[in-house]
């Protein structure tokens, strides 16, 4: 191509590039152009609305400029942004399993060994995985080596002639006696596991269970009397048999305040004194917090010489409670509650402190007793000459630092055999009962203690399996507080 040709062609390249150029310009220009005028239509519509806003809406109120305090003990009410969860720190339970897995970008266009690796961020999920039941099968090897032979052993178990190991016993006791499941319910669960175990296996497995553990009971009644401070409370749940097909049994509970151990004893289901008597020797030198129960009362007579009888303010309290509609009890209620705002204070004001309020209960209760216009008044005269009985006991708790002002600590443990009678609805029988007795002894005690009962149950029953005469001062170290320590 001649040099003279080359510049014709550049000229015309050059005229069709201007040409497009001017092309593109032109609709660049009438976009614009378009869109600058919707945008003064926005500002007219924005400006009317304005206009509209300013004629047809009251005017807002000037206020004056002091804002309203913020009472102290009053924080002002979040924001929505605040109460939101970003960045919030969640509780981290490094307790349970992890499993770390690493996931990839999903992309189709991603090449790992093209890629360069910059972070990594973790989600945290919390997954679920039904529990299962295994069929653990120990296949005994036997062998011969000269006139010898060699055979493996398998774990000991619990029971004889019977392939539960302890682990399932352990399931059993913590669904029945903790959760609160009846055996009914557990046996439906197992079925949908996949075993198919009739009631009355279940029954006995927890009979065995009991029996086993019948030889902590002894050793945990000795820990609760060497305590020189023990909780008492009594509770009913029907029993079956007798004539009448079902009847009240009641379970007594002694708690030690120094270990946190409990123990439920049941004799027949009967309520009297002598339950009570034959637990707590004559020597027991210590306090004893309880209701108002006349069973109680011996503790302040010549049987307990070196005995102290404990009250219970709320016991006492509930009473005026129950008919906060009478004017003169909200004043008897408000009386007690002064002893729970005096335990707030610094311990060297309990006594003095508390002495006052407990002679202005007294005089008033001995107002209400000779008031001659209470005596058809029998609710508050009842109340009145119940708190008056238990005034020698509550003398000993408000002119002492050691001591609860109630008897909550054991009350609180006692509802386990409440839920028991809602769930459950009853004891086959009098051993069945005693059962129940033995099992909530070491379940609640667990609890109190803070104790795994699953882990608790599993590794006791499979100790005492394995060393049937294990000594007495072992089994103490088998007890819930100590078991937690080791």
């Amino acid at each position: 191509m001649t040099d003279r040709e080359l510049i014709v062609f550049l000229q015309q390249q050059i005229s069709e590039l201007t040409a497009s150029f001017s092309k593109t310009i032109e609709e660049l220009t009438q976009e614009v152009a378009s869109l600058k005028a919707a945008l003064l239509e926005k500002d007219k519509a924005a400006e009317k609305m304005k206009r509209f806003a300013n004629v047809h809406l009251p005017k807002k109120i000037e206020t004056s400029k002091k804002k309203t305090p913020v009472p102290k003990d009053k924080a002002p009410a979040p924001t929505p942004k605040e109460r939101g969860n970003n960045g919030a720190k969640r509780k981290v339970h490094n307790n349970i399993e992890e499993l770390v897995e690493e996931v990839l970008p999903g992309d189709a266009c991603f090449d790992r060994e093209a890629a360069v690796y910059l972070f990594s961020k973790d989600v945290i999920r919390y997954e679920y995985i039904p529990p299962r039941l295994i069929k653990h099968i120990y296949r005994l090897k036997k062998y011969r080596m000269g006139d010898k032979f060699y055979e493996g052993k398998a774990p000991i178990a619990p029971f004889q002639n019977s392939g539960f190991d302890s682990s399932f016993l352990a399931y059993l006791i913590q669904q029945r006696y903790v959760y609160g499941m009846p055996v009914e319910r557990i046996m439906r669960y197992l079925e949908e596991l996949g075993i198919d175990m009739p009631k009355a296996t279940l029954h006995g497995l927890i009979k065995k269970s009991a029996e086993m553990l019948d030889r902590l009971a002894l050793v945990l009644k000795d820990v609760i009397v060497s305590d020189p401070y023990i909780h008492f409370d009594e509770t009913y749940h029907t029993i079956l048999g007798g004539d009448k097909g079902s009847r009240k049994g009641y379970f007594w509970s002694a708690l030690s305040h120094q270990n946190n151990l409990i123990q439920f004893i049941y004799q027949n289901g009967s309520r009297s004194k002598t339950v009570f008597t034959n637990y707590l020797p004559g020597s027991y030198a210590g306090a004893v917090q309880t209701d108002g129960y006349s069973s109680y009362k011996v503790l302040e007579g010549w049987d307990y010489p070196k005995a102290i009888r404990l009250g219970c303010v709320q016991h006492c309290k509930r009473k005026f409670i129950e008919i906060k509609e009478q004017p003169k009890a909200g004043a008897i209620v408000d009386l007690y509650n002064q002893f729970y705002a005096i335990r707030k204070k610094p311990k060297e004001k309990w006594k003095e402190e508390s002495l006052e309020v407990y002679q202005k209960l007294e005089k008033e209760l001995r107002k209400i007793e000779r008031d001659p216009q209470t005596l058809g008044n029998s609710s508050l005269r009842t109340a009145a000459a119940y708190c008056l009985n238990e005034l020698e006991s509550i003398y000993n708790i408000v002119t002492s630092t050691q001591y609860d002002l109630d008897n909550n600590r054991i009350e609180r443990p006692m509802r386990y055999i409440s839920i028991s009678r809602r769930n459950s609805l009853f004891c086959g029988s009098n051993a069945g009962a005693s059962r129940t007795a033995t099992l909530y002894s070491l379940a609640i005690s667990c609890r109190l203690n803070k104790v795994n009962t699953f882990a608790y149950f599993k590794d006791v029953i499979q100790r005492l399996a394995e060393s049937p005469n294990i000594s007495k001062e072992k089994i103490r170290n088998l007890l819930p507080d100590k078991w937690a320590e080791q």
